[in-house]
């Protein structure tokens, strides 16, 4: 039972992780991004509760066939196998449990990681207006000082008069 919800857990770990590094090193704008981020913490949430009531299937019908085994032998041994079924639908919620807090941790570090790397995003754009600002205002004071720089008349030729 352990392996199987490691088996799970590390499951929906891998797919969160691999889904928000597709999605953060996709080459599309941010309102895309953050849309698909959406879906796809919708879809881990969706994916989650499948599995989530997948293993309360699993654990009703283990509790079920361990029922019907036990109706068959003594006393003694009935109790002892609705012990071992209360044991395991215990056991299956707490894997339920566990698997919606992971998914609900991994959708929220997802969001944080989306958020950071979104000021990320801004502080660089606006680094590069400001580059381009002050490069600009350098390339204008450079063109005024040529134009102030330049010789005022020009004969018809095109070129400077000879002196």
């Amino acid at each position: 039972m352990s392996e199987k919800r490691d088996f799970v857990v590390g499951m929906l770990v891998g797919s969160a992780i691999g889904a928000a590094v597709a999605l953060l090193y996709a080459p599309q704008p941010g309102d895309a991004t953050r849309d698909m981020i959406k879906q796809k913490a919708g879809e881990a949430k969706d994916r989650a509760g499948e599995l989530a009531t997948t293993a309360k299937e699993k654990a009703g019908e283990i509790a079920s066939t361990a029922k019907e085994k036990a109706g068959t032998v003594a006393g003694t041994i009935s109790s002892t196998v609705s012990e071992k079924a209360s044991t395991v639908r215990d056991s299956a919620k707490g894997v339920v449990d566990q698997v919606k807090s992971t998914a609900q941790d991994l959708v929220d570090r997802g969001r944080s990681l989306v958020e950071t790397k979104k000021d990320q995003v801004a502080a660089a754009v606006d680094a590069g207006k400001q580059a381009y600002q002050e490069k600009r205002n350098e390339l204008e004071a450079d063109v005024q000082d040529d134009m102030d720089n330049a010789p005022s008349t020009v004969g018809s030729s095109g070129t400077a008069p000879a002196a």
